[in-house]
């Protein structure tokens, strides 16, 4: 499971930011994979996404997802990190198919990285 470390990885190539803010030691090790990986364009944490969703108790909330990939086909993807154990909890599920709608809508993809 990722540590609730927190941070700034400084000066990505891929990135349109000098500085991309990350929320756990496994979001900074993705950062590197996003940099190191030729199937990826761009991406960035800074994206401003912001999708509704309705949690189990009714309330509506934001859900922000981790990050914004740009392949260089001109594929655009959501990331999400996220750790197994979460992936049963039923906020968690509704954020998601919200995402996979919302990107659905947009022509982009959707995924759940976990370990």
């Amino acid at each position: 499971m990722a540590t609730s470390e927190r941070g700034d990885f400084e000066n990505p190539k891929k990135s349109a930011y000098s500085v991309e803010r990350y929320d756990s030691s496994w979001e900074l090790q993705y950062m590197k994979k996003l940099e190191r990986d030729r199937t990826v364009a761009k991406w960035t944490k800074n994206h401003g996404i912001v999708i509704q969703y309705v949690t189990e108790a009714g309330n509506v909330r934001g859900y922000h997802p981790d990050f914004l990939i740009a392949r260089p086909d001109g594929v655009v993807e959501l990331h999400e990190i996220k750790g197994g154990h979460y992936l049963q909890n039923p906020d968690t599920i509704r954020k998601h198919e919200a995402a996979t709608n919302w990107c659905s809508k947009r022509r982009m993809t959707f995924l759940v990285v976990t370990k």
